[in-house]
């Protein structure tokens, strides 16, 4: 394989020299032919089927044809093909979506609460990642902006739509095998099968993949990193009579990879992870000794917990109740509170200065593809769908649609936070690797679609209904800072929502069109920290006692609350022509409020709902300007209050994931898409969108005035070209590159502490290509060879970058160069 990267990279190197000669234009996909010879594909981002053009909203959609023909085979793929769209995550297992300045809420843990960019399959709202979604698809719409009255769970920032091809009642079948670099070997078939033509028919699709990782641990031998699926989807078409179809499918997704290679790329021992009142002067163990030794000795009334120092003794010592602790009467106690007020903090990781600088030392060795970490890592994830979605056609002006869905999903993993210093890790015992979170949930959305023709109106009455909990017993077992804690945590959601939509056209080309929703969120959650003899290690700020100085440990801590909004949204669009639309839009959406449990602090235990309200302007457009040209443009204006920052806090002796409330924020930009067909045979299309994402109220820990929203870039643009060769007959070969650049993200919503701490990951650019002979050796054989990264770009995506608050900043490399080759068997339709 090794000799097919020239060949890649001289196409990619030719189209994209091609591509510099037009402007800058966006994707869309090919679905059926306009005169314009410009693609368009049917999206349901108003929850029935209308073409991409026709609809009032900003959309980036991409066909099951076109996410083949740019090699996309897992979801954090897809940040490369629209605006607006990144996607990041701790863990190569997982994906967090952001959309115009809006993202996830609490990220990792035993926790749920609700993202601002919810993920749909077969228009049920549930969380997808990784590998073995990407297969089988009719579509994959990515809708920009809050989705707060239509879609089944409220969002304030945009949905992402995966949708499954139906079954028809057509034969047809394809089989296909790829392989390339990292031992990648992928099987992908499906088959279309008419049991009872216009009765019955059933589509078996399935995907296996392989992938050796990419980051070695020169410790263990352990390839990170890899990627690992096996998937299938059994759908059945049941249509009795011409009025009533049932879709029904049944799918499953189960990964076994081997962790995630974390880089350590900074540390920071100075970082402040809170402090610890003066044991000499507060507690049970406070004595008039105790106090007279603290003040003779001039000891502050509290100490700085940092990530690492030069104290002389380790601070466990300090757990325990003084006098006593470690050789006698006051001895290594006190002997650590005066290194501490010596060199300004006690050391929580036991490690020295010295010894975090040795490791980053170590780490810039080895560079980005390799770690030394003494742990084996795995991630294993399961997961199980029914859906079934019911449409009854009662008359030609009324329609019954029921969609039901039952999802679960358990998770197997070994999270590390600190890298090779190994002070916060989970583990378990040798050959153990349990499930140790979960999601289990029921759906039921019922909804009336009309339509009153002579009034020129059409409408939607609907009610959805979201039940979910973990399903299992969730419980992790994690090293912190020289203790071993078993985390057990729990939930239950339950949302009800009832909603109504119009489209009314006033006059020819001139339509009204909105809505409203009412929702009503009911969620419990709990949490217990305990030590493995089963005493509780979970401090409650509530129950802080000001006198002594000492925050009791309670377990469980759980909190119960109801959220309810209502929300809506109006738009008016007219039609110039036939080709070209202008829209002005207003939404108001809301996202439910939380709990941090356990909470940092008394103040923190319960977050409030998010609110958003977006002004959006629009134009979609064909032009003929002696070549078919496509432009679509979206000016949008968000202010939020409340918004929700998830941050990284330190709270009884572990580090959590806590959701804190900012104020108002506002979220303004543009994205532009476009398309030219210059010559029969070529497109070029390609985007650019601008984000400025901003806190106005200065919040303290959660964000500053003025500093860009984490994981949000400023500039994104792709840039692809697409050319089919002329050939004669049947045959074609097809040549696609694509050049895609995201700018520069923080990592942190607040500032660093330190100077010299890079909070932010560096804005990068990726260029892939792909060739395709269809019909190659006979009708119905396809080959192809293809490559991802093909300049082998060093970049970050995610990980755990915490510099600032836990010492360390072990992150995610981006893939590097991958290329393959497949081969693909097809026939019918």
């Amino acid at each position: 394989m090794k000799k097919s990267t020239p060949v890649l990279c001289l196409a990619a190197s030719t189209i994209a020299a091609l591509t510099a000669a037009f402007p800058v234009q966006a994707q869309t996909s090919t679905a059926t032919k306009t005169a314009a010879e410009i693609g368009d594909i049917v999206v349901i981002a108003r929850r029935h089927e209308e073409s991409l053009q026709k609809v009032p909203v900003a959309i980036t959609a991409l066909s099951g044809n076109a996410l083949a023909e740019r090699s996309v085979v897992s979801v954090d793929q897809l940040r490369n093909f629209a605006p607006a769209l990144n996607i990041s995550g701790q863990d190569r297992g997982e994906a967090t979506f952001y959309i115009r300045g809006q993202g996830p809420g609490v990220l990792g843990g035993g926790q749920r609460n609700f993202t601002s960019v919810a993920t749909y399959f077969a228009e049920v709202p549930t969380p997808i990642a990784g590998s073995g979604t990407i297969y089988d698809l009719s579509s994959v719409q990515v809708l920009k902006g809050p989705q707060g009255t239509l879609f089944g769970r409220n969002t304030t920032g945009g949905a992402v739509l995966f949708e499954p091809t139906k079954p028809s009642f057509d034969l047809g079948t394809y089989l296909k095998g790829s392989f390339g670099n990292y031992k990648y070997r992928e099987l992908e078939a499906m088959l279309n099968l008419p049991i009872v033509q216009d009765l019955l028919a059933v589509r078996l699709a399935g995907d296996i993949g392989r992938r050796h990782g990419f980051t070695r641990n020169v410790v263990t031998g352990q390839r990170l990193d890899s990627r690992n699926n096996d998937s299938y989807r059994v759908s059945l078409l049941f249509t009795p009579t011409p009025d009533i179809e049932n879709v029904t499918i049944v799918d499953s997704n189960f990964r076994d990879n081997s962790g995630s290679g974390q880089i350590l790329r900074q540390v920071d021992p100075g970082a402040n992870l809170g402090s610890l009142p003066n044991p000499l002067l507060y507690g049970p163990s406070a004595t008039p000794e105790t106090i007279g030794l603290s003040n003779f000795l001039g000891l502050p009334q509290s100490f700085t917990l940092t990530a690492g120092s030069p104290a002389s003794s380790y601070i466990a010592c300090l757990q325990y109740p003084l006098p006593g602790c470690a050789t006698g009467p006051f001895g290594g106690a006190v002997a650590a509170l005066q290194a501490a007020a010596a060199n300004g903090g006690l050391g929580l990781s036991g490690l020295t200065p010295q010894q975090f600088q040795a490791a980053l030392a170590q780490q810039q060795a080895l560079g980005i593809r390799r770690i030394a970490n003494p742990r084996y890592q795995y991630r294993r994830n399961r997961d199980f769908g029914v859906t079934n979605k019911t449409s009854w056609q009662i008359s030609d002006t009324i329609t019954l649609k029921n969609i039901f869905s039952f999802r679960k999903e358990k998770t197997a993993e070994t999270l590390d936070l600190s890298g090779p210093l190994s002070y916060i890790y989970s583990f378990y015992p040798a050959g153990s690797e349990p499930y140790v979170r979960g999601f289990e949930q029921y759906t039921e959305e019922f909804q009336i679609q009309g339509k009153m023709p002579d009034l020129g109106l059409s409408y939607i009455l609907g009610y959805y209904h979201e039940q979910a909990k973990p399903g299992i017993h969730q419980a992790y077992r994690s090293y912190s800072f020289g203790s071993i804690i078993s985390t057990i945590q729990d939930y239950n959601d339950k949302s009800d929502a009832v909603f109504g939509h119009i489209e009314y056209n006033i006059t020819k080309g001139l339509q009204l069109s909105g809505g409203i929703r009412y929702t009503r969120d009911k969620r419990f959650a709990s949490s217990s920290k305990l030590t493995d003899d089963g005493t509780c290690n979970q401090p409650d700020p509530s129950q802080f006692d000001p006198v002594s100085g000492l925050t009791p440990n309670v377990c469980p801590q759980s909190s119960r609350a109801r959220f309810s909004a209502v929300t809506g949204d109006a738009t008016l669009q007219y039609n110039i022509n036939q080709r070209t639309l202008v829209y002005a839009a207003y939404r108001h959406g809301y996202k439910s409020g939380g709990f941090n449990l356990p909470a940092p602090t008394a103040d923190t235990r319960v977050f409030r709902p998010e609110t958003v309200d977006d002004i959006e302007l629009g134009l979609k457009a064909d032009w003929d300007i002696g070549v078919p040209l496509r432009t679509n443009l979206a000016l949008f204006h968000d202010k939020y209050k409340n918004i929700q920052i998830a941050q990284g806090v330190f709270s009884g002796g572990t580090l959590v994931s806590a959701v804190l409330n900012a104020g108002r924020a506002t979220n303004k930009g543009f994205e532009f898409e476009g398309t030219i067909v210059p010559f029969t045979g070529f497109t070029l299309s390609g985007f650019v969108s601008y984000l400025d994402a901003k806190c106005q109220v200065d919040a303290g820990e959660a964000c500053r005035i003025g500093r860009q929203i984490a994981y949000q870039p400023h500039w994104k643009y792709s840039i692809n070209g697409q050319y089919k060769l002329p050939l004669p007959g049947d045959t074609n070969v097809t040549l696609f590159a694509s050049y895609s650049y995201t700018g520069k993200v923080n990592t942190s919503d607040p500032d660093a502490v330190l100077v010299g701490l890079k909070d932010y990951f560096p804005g990068y650019g990726t260029l892939d290509a792909r060739i395709e002979w269809n019909d190659a050796i006979a009708k119905g054989i396809d080959l192809a060879v293809f490559g991802t990264n093909l300049t082998n770009k060093g970049y970050f995506v995610g990980g755990y970058s915490l510099a600032t608050d836990l010492g360390v900043d072990a992150i995610l490399a981006g893939e590097p160069r991958m290329y393959g080759a497949s081969v693909k068997f097809h026939f019918g339709r």
